[in-house]
């Protein structure tokens, strides 16, 4: 494309442009009423990484994820990172999509710990004589606990042996069975993902160029890269990171974050999936492709919590 060159090296003119002051698809988005809405990526360069892309002011000690993350989420301080002059623009796909996943499991509470506890509860809500009494319940209900448990025991040795079904045979005739008696118990949260995938339809041969510059840094800083300073090649400089805005313009014509959407964490890119052609291949006079499919899944680097939900995330 004109005023930017070495056109001849696609990586080398997908940095220029990326360097001018970002890319941008379709070429009117934040500009018209229709096309308001949009996702901006910006890239946040490893310290030490040769991807010269532009650099903006440098984090110095403390890294973006870091200053991103004031009131919780970290726990160990990151390799300091420096903010791309560019970015990367994109409609507003048609669907967005956030979800929390919280973990919750089973965990067994004995029979003496059952009675303990038992036991614990009553001292505080009875006086000194129903105390007395819960205990001496609760100790008879270990004793047949542990006795019905010694059967099961004897029988589950006896299928060992080769006895099927001495268990079963057992509880049968008890009637009844041992209830491995179970609390639902907290136990955390993953990392919230999101995934984007836009169709992209150029045009124009230029707006299929665009395109192919916008997935070029994409798979870029997706990766990592050597340290040159390791001679035996053997030290890899982890890949970007990127933030992640939902944008709109206001009233008044002013660019900023969507007021009704959710924030995203500083983010690692985990996936690019490109697809090239819809029904049938085709392409523009200068080989170009007229459609692809661009798929990128995000990673948060931090955990969302209800500090961080006031925060608008």
């Amino acid at each position: 494309m004109p005023g930017y060159a070495n056109t001849n090296n696609p990586i080398q003119r997908a940095k220029e442009k990326f360097r001018a002051g970002g890319l941008i698809y379709p070429d009117d988005v934040g500009q018209l009423s229709r096309s308001k809405h949009y996702v901006q990526f910006f890239v946040n360069q490893q310290q030490g990484a040769r991807a010269d892309l532009g650099i903006g002011a440098v984090e110095g000690a403390t890294s973006i994820q870091n200053r991103n993350t004031t009131g919780g989420g970290v726990s160990i301080r990151r390799a300091p990172t420096q903010r791309a002059l560019g970015s990367i623009a994109l409609y507003m796909p048609n669907q967005l999509n956030v979800s929390h996943k919280i973990n919750y499991g089973e965990a067994e509470i004995g029979a003496m710990v059952a009675g303990i506890q038992a036991g614990a509860i009553s001292l505080s809500n009875m006086g000194q004589d129903g105390f007395v009494d819960s205990i001496t319940n609760a100790a008879g209900n270990l004793y047949d606990a542990a006795a019905s448990g010694a059967m099961a025991n004897l029988a589950g040795l006896a299928e060992t042996a080769g006895a099927t079904g001495a268990r079963a045979a057992v509880e049968i005739a008890q009637g009844k069975v041992t209830n491995n008696r179970t609390e639902m118990k907290f136990e955390g949260i993953d990392r919230r993902s999101f995934s984007f995938t836009f169709r992209l339809l150029p045009r124009s041969s230029d707006e299929a160029s665009i395109i192919k510059d916008i997935i070029t840094i994409f798979r870029m800083h997706a990766l990592p890269e050597f340290d040159q300073a390791d001679g035996l090649k053997r030290t890899m400089i982890a890949p970007s990171t990127f933030d992640i805005k939902y944008m709109t313009i206001s009233s008044s014509g002013v660019h900023q974050e969507h007021p009704n959407l959710n924030r995203i964490a500083t983010s690692v890119l985990e996936g690019v999936d490109v697809k090239y052609g819809g029904d049938r291949p085709q392409f523009f006079h200068d080989s170009q492709p007229v459609e692809t499919e661009l798929t990128l899944v995000f990673k948060e680097l931090e955990i969302i919590t209800k500090e961080k939900i006031h925060q608008g995330y």
